[in-house]
């Protein structure tokens, strides 16, 4: 019989176990196909495996290289951009950008749409899933190579003031690159990750044996902040007392930092602009925006604009009918989903989508084994997929999210308007009182949000996108999620998009159910 192997699996930011009943697989290809069918993986991949004795990741060329226990990397294959050429006479809107530029995987499966736009090079990335500890002075990793062989023999640690020193500044850099304000957990898995590859810095006497690099890294950064501020970091000047009000003049008032993973939260401007040059071409801007044929303008304009409409809603907190007045490309689905991915640095839409639909079955299952009165409002809810068991994966995702609302203890009537036979001008009339809502308008069909009062997106077509791009707008806008329906909104950020997995600490409504999904 083969023996039972079992891989540690990194996927992006998620850290995943595979068991392998049948052993090893013979070929690379079947490995990658196992990989695949586990995870629900569609789009092209490739595998890397850590080679303990090089402490380093590299292609698996053949699967005699495996062993039990080995750390793979899923490494998703380049996607391959298909251009279609739009008649002269066509006027398409940023919601039909698609047909402009479309993202085809090896596959064949269409998995995104983009226009492609620049990205200023000193924007950050994602909180990656295990921290890639940097390279450090020549004299420090000799040091460190040189105690580690001695701590195999007889468990020595490194205790160089120097060697620390230095460890530490290269840290805080390398920290800062993903975030200027790394949280408890980040600093511990940072630690942890530094130990695992150094043993000869664990700290004798310590309970887990870098408590003490934790501690270290907290001052570390708050110093590297203060050397990055004197720089002339916007993110960081933005907390100066200069920059506040005579009431709010105190450290911990107002403090302006991510709170949701927004990795390019408050960028600098791009390298030659100025607050000036930008505010000129955010009128040119909303000039393109009048005339045809002018999308792949208007993302360009958006990507260089980008640092400037931040320093707005983060330094100022315009109100929504202002800002859409100031930025009305913005309140375009299209945009919505580039605005998140300039902010998190990850899609948006095919995300949420595509985490839905793998999730749909599970879920589905543990709502209607739901009990009590929400047990009773969410069989209600599973009437339309019961009566219709042939219905639309669109169909299947609105009820799924309806039911979410309930399973997690909030009601979905607190963002969820539904109407009947109204006309959409009479229901943005009754919701103007409302401060964040999505109306489901039936005969005729529409769907549409809103925000303090405001209609900001409008013929959406169906409840799931509308959620989606809700959840893109309070990242666009810099919105606190409603406070009624937060474990939800968690859900959507965790859960469907995959950020932020460290902060805040995720709700225990939320661990029970995403626990009960990985069952």
């Amino acid at each position: 019989m083969e023996q039972t192997v079992r891989f540690r699996v990194l996927i992006e930011q998620e850290v995943k176990k595979l068991t392998l009943s049948s052993g090893i697989p013979s070929t690379v290809d079947e490995l990658v196909a196992a990989v695949k069918e586990h995870f629900s993986i569609h789009a092209g991949i490739s595998l890397q495996y850590k080679d303990e004795e090089f402490d380093d990741f590299f292609t698996i060329t053949s699967t005699n290289e495996l062993k039990d226990k080995d750390t793979l990397k899923v490494v998703y294959a380049p996607l391959e951009l298909t251009l279609t050429v739009v008649p002269q006479e066509s006027n398409p809107d940023a919601s039909d950008v698609s047909s402009l530029c479309e993202f085809i995987s090896p596959s064949g499966d269409s998995v995104d749409t983009c226009i492609l736009s620049p990205s200023p090079s000193e924007w950050q990335s994602p909180w990656p899933a295990v921290f890639p500890i940097p390279t450090f002075s020549h004299n420090t990793e000799l040091a460190l190579t040189q105690g580690n062989k001695i701590y195999l023999i007889d468990c020595t640690p490194v205790t160089s003031p120097s060697v620390k020193s230095d460890i530490l500044e290269r840290l805080a850099e390398a920290m800062f690159s993903y975030t200027a304000y790394p949280n408890d957990a980040q600093r511990c898995a940072v630690a942890e990750a530094l130990v695992a590859k150094h043993p000869c810095l664990k700290e004798p006497g310590s309970l887990n044996g870098h408590f003490g690099w934790q501690q270290s890294l907290m001052y570390k950064c708050g110093n590297y902040r203060t050397k990055r501020k004197a720089l002339g970091s916007p993110e960081l000047l933005i907390n100066s007392f200069r920059n506040k009000s005579n009431d709010e003049r105190k450290a911990a008032k107002n403090v302006k930092k991510p709170k949701r993973a927004e990795v390019n939260y408050f960028p600098s401007h791009p390298h030659g602009e100025t607050d000036d040059t930008l505010e000129n071409l955010r009128v040119d801007l909303i000039a393109a925006c009048q005339k045809k044929d002018s999308v792949r303008s208007i993302n360009d304009m958006m990507a260089r604009t980008y640092s400037w409409r931040r320093q707005e809603v983060v330094a100022k907190s315009p109100g929504v009918a202002e800002f859409k007045e100031r930025w009305p490309a913005l309140f375009e689905p299209f945009q919505v989903n580039e605005e998140f991915r300039r902010c998190t640095a990850v899609p948006l839409e095919a995300r949420f989508m595509s985490q839905l639909d793998k999730h749909t079955p599970k879920l589905l299952e543990l709502v209607s084994a739901k009990g009590g009165a929400t047990g009773q409002r969410i069989k209600n809810l599973l009437m339309e997929l019961i009566q219709a068991p042939s219905a639309t994966t669109v169909k299947k995702r609105d009820v799924t999210l309806r039911c979410l609302f309930e399973y997690m203890g909030e009601s979905g009537q607190e963002l969820i308007s539904d109407y009947y036979g109204a006309a959409e001008s009479t229901v943005h009339e009754d919701l103007k009182m409302k401060n964040m809502s999505i109306y489901v308008c039936r005969e005729p069909d529409v769907v549409g949000v809103i925000i303090e009062g405001k209609p900001v997106l409008t013929h959406l077509g169906n409840l799931a996108k509308a959620c989606c791009l809700l959840l893109g707008l309070t990242y666009a806008l810099n919105l606190e999620y409603p406070s009624k329906l937060s474990k939800t909104f968690e859900v959507f950020q965790r859960l469907f998009v995959g950020l932020d997995t460290l902060r805040p600490k995720p709700s225990p409504k939320f661990m029970t159910l995403k626990n009960k999904l990985l069952v």
